[in-house]
């Protein structure tokens, strides 16, 4: 019986880990695009003003 509630938490505490760390995933490649857009942006104007 305590056998079973242990591994019974175990495998709980694994599945909310799993679905926990899958989206701090998403939110970093979302932030590292987000990055790069930006820098992407600051170069434009960067060669913008210099053309002016």
């Amino acid at each position: 019986m305590l056998l079973n509630f242990i591994l019974g938490i175990l495998s709980g505490f694994s599945i909310a880990t799993f679905f926990i760390g899958k989206e701090l995933y998403r939110y970093y490649l979302r932030n590292k695009i987000q990055n790069k857009q930006i820098e992407r942006l600051k170069l434009l104007r960067q060669i913008t003003k210099k053309l002016k």
